[in-house]
């Protein structure tokens, strides 16, 4: 399914809602009553998207991410930081696969080369060029915490 052009990223939420997540943005979303104020916007786009039939796209690494990011939050964790309990991490299992979440086809080789490149040429990890390939390949806004990701992302 291709998106609409997002040139206005404002008209295009009103018509398309649709964007790809990176595991940060989904991470704060997920665990909103845990994290820092300034990370809570992500609740009015995911919102949004959901009283809006949209989707959320991802790439496949996304759910070995989420899940490494919930089972860290089990551990034990320094400097007050919280710490989820099995309960936690099972209840947002569940609330995260609720949501309308699709998630690309393994990359082929055309793609990999694709991701290799922005990589390397924004100085980014191959899992964070993912996200910026995919946002690219379909034409949707990225939506990331990573503040590295999304200088990239915006200097396109």
């Amino acid at each position: 399914m291709k998106a609409a052009n997002t040139e206005n990223t404002s008209d295009n939420k009103k018509r398309f809602p649709c964007f790809v997540a990176d595991t940060s943005f989904m991470a704060a979303y997920l665990l909103n009553g845990f994290c820092d104020d300034k990370l809570k916007d992500c609740i009015k786009d995911i919102e949004y998207v959901l009283q809006n039939n949209g989707q959320i796209y991802v790439p496949p690494l996304f759910w070995y991410e989420i899940q490494n990011v919930l089972l860290y939050k089990t551990r034990s964790i320094k400097d007050g930081q919280f710490r989820l309990s099995n309960t936690d991490v099972m209840d947002i299992m569940y609330d995260l696969q609720c949501l309308p979440i699709y998630t690309d086809t393994v990359p082929d080789a055309e793609i990999r080369q694709r991701i290799y490149s922005i990589a390397q040429e924004h100085k980014l990890s191959f899992y964070d060029a993912s996200y910026f390939e995919l946002a690219h390949r379909y034409n949707l806004v990225l939506k990331s915490y990573d503040e590295e990701l999304m200088q990239a992302y915006n200097s396109k």
